[in-house]
């Protein structure tokens, strides 16, 4: 009898423990971090998406009448379209376009998740700038 009582207590404890499997926990692993990468990237695209809307509200405000062709080209870039020059008193003026991914684009670089994140073939807007300044600024 204490015997089978003893088998009993042991076949309890080793029936009742869960035994380690490796395929599971390599299973609960690999799921853990699926979750985490893509956790990661919804947090980039956002924090992404966050940098797009300061870069155009800093350039809605910012981007005026008066504004020093320096700063205009540090914050815009060079990569633009001309649509007219033209040599007024000695100064050259030119009516230029500039579309909303190539300022992305001079930002961040064309790899950039910013740049593959950013609208494409959307005119941003029409300046007209001479040697100095922008003279007149059009949003589209």
């Amino acid at each position: 009898m204490s015997n089978l009582i003893i088998f009993l207590v042991v076949l309890l404890f080793t029936s009742c423990s869960k035994k380690w499997d490796p395929d599971a926990q390599f299973q609960l692993q690999t799921e853990i971090i699926k979750f985490e990468k893509e956790n990661y990237q919804l947090t980039l695209e956002s924090n992404t998406i966050e940098r797009l809307k300061s870069l155009e509200s800093e350039i809605i405000l910012l981007v005026k009448n008066g504004l020093t062709k320096s700063k205009f080209n540090n914050l815009i870039g060079f990569k633009y379209l001309i649509l007219a020059q033209n040599i007024h008193s000695g100064q050259q003026w030119e009516r230029r376009i500039y579309k909303w991914e190539d300022i992305v684009e001079s930002k961040w670089g064309i790899n950039s998740l910013e740049f593959k994140l950013s609208e494409k073939n959307r005119d941003y807007f029409i300046v007209t700038i001479n040697e100095r300044q922008v003279v007149n600024v059009e949003y589209l």
